[in-house]
C-alpha cells in the first residue's frame, strides 16, 4: 500500500471538514476514511470540545502513577547518596533500615530492582 502523504492531523481535519458540511452520515465518513465509528465519534467529540485544538494527537502519558516512589522519599535517598558518594545503593539501605518505612520500594534506593528481591 503506497503512502498517502498526509498526517494524522489533516486526515483527522479533512474528516471534521466534512462532517460539517452535513451531506455524509457519520457511518458514511467512517467508511470513506477507513476508521471505525467509535473513532469516527470520538475524533467529532473531541473537536466539539477542543475546537480546532482536537486535531492533533493527545498524550498517551498516565496522569498518575500509583506505585511510584513518593517525592519526599526520592528527595530523601538523593541527599543521601550526594552526601555519600562512595556508598553504593544497598548501603544506603542497610542504613535506612533503623528509618520507619514510607512509599516506595526496597528498589526505589537506585531506581531498579535487584535479584531475588519481591
Amino acid at each position: 500500500m503506497p503512502w498517502k502523504g498526509v498526517t494524522v492531523s489533516e486526515r483527522r481535519e479533512r474528516f471534521l471538514e466534512d462532517y460539517q458540511l452535513n451531506f455524509y452520515a457519520v457511518s458514511e465518513l467512517a467508511e470513506r476514511f477507513g476508521i471505525s465509528r467509535k473513532t469516527a465519534h470520538k475524533w467529532i467529540a473531541r473537536f466539539r470540545l477542543l475546537g480546532h485544538g482536537g486535531y492533533h494527537e493527545l498524550s498517551r502519558r498516565p496522569h498518575s502513577c500509583p506505585w511510584q516512589t513518593d517525592q519526599g522519599v526520592v528527595e530523601e535517598l538523593l541527599g543521601l547518596r550526594k552526601a555519600y558518594p562512595p556508598l553504593g545503593s544497598p548501603e544506603i539501605a542497610r542504613s535506612n533500615a533503623s528509618a520507619p518505612r514510607r512509599a516506595g520500594a526496597a528498589s526505589g534506593v537506585d531506581g531498579g530492582s535487584h535479584p531475588g528481591q519481591t
